[in-house]
């Protein structure tokens, strides 16, 4: 579960930081806390995590469902209500919201593992074999297959396809959790390479036909072995 990225919703700094302790027992290590609803909005564009965990009621009674459907509207990714109210009337608003689960409080973490592997695999079974990528007003849809490599600039990356370069602001981290880390590798502290694009390569550099990109000294040994396993 390391590689998955959580966003955990709570206004009760004391029970977010004991929710971040039960996750990081399951081996997620990618976890980030907002105790409002506009810290949440923010994390949501900015983090795009793979997995939510929603408190239901906190400065507003509604909060939690609003972010929900906020999250079906825009960004669709999984989330998780973790509540202490479980009435009728509260489950009929639930359900509306369409989350992968719902856990009313005092909840056992048995309970969140199971939810939140059952997700995880959900996750890896579908996971897009395209990246979306924005480009300017545009948002391009980049199969990962025709994607040669991709380069960071500061807050821009470059990333060059067998058929343009397209230029987007954002860091080249968090692009890199958007791809498919069974093909991409991360040889250098610029370069992302679409190990499957690769004609050539050593613990220096790498060739993609006549493109030389170098690989970093500290990242030498596991880019090799990640090399072997795939031949």
């Amino acid at each position: 579960m390391k590689n998955l990225k959580v966003l955990i919703v709570d206004d009760e700094v004391l029970i977010a930081e004991d929710l971040k302790d039960i996750l990081k027992s399951f081996g997620i290590q990618n976890i980030h806390l907002a105790h409002s609803k506009t810290e949440a909005l923010t994390a949501l564009n900015e983090i795009r995590p793979h997995l939510a965990l929603l408190d239901i009621r906190m400065e507003n009674e509604l909060d939690g469902l609003e972010l929900g459907q906020y999250i079906i509207d825009t960004l669709k990714i999984p989330f998780i209500y973790i509540t202490a109210h479980s009435d009728m009337v509260m489950i009929e608003k639930i359900v509306k919201t369409k989350p992968s689960a719902y856990i009313t409080k005092p909840f056992k973490k048995s309970d969140l593992f199971a939810s939140i592997n059952l997700i995880r695999e959900s996750l890896s079974e579908n996971q897009a074999a395209v990246l979306n990528i924005k480009d300017g007003y545009n948002t391009v849809i980049l199969p990962f297959d025709t994607i040669l490599y991709i380069e960071g600039e500061g807050n821009y990356i470059n990333i060059y396809s067998e058929s343009k370069k397209i230029v987007s602001r954002q860091s080249l981290d968090s692009v890199y959790d958007l791809l498919d880390t069974r093909k991409f590798f991360r040889i250098h502290r610029s370069y992302i390479v679409n190990t499957q694009k690769i004609t050539k390569y050593s613990k220096k550099e790498v060739e993609l036909n006549s493109i030389k990109l170098p690989v970093s000294r500290n990242i030498a040994e596991e880019f090799e072995n990640f090399m072997k396993q795939l031949s």
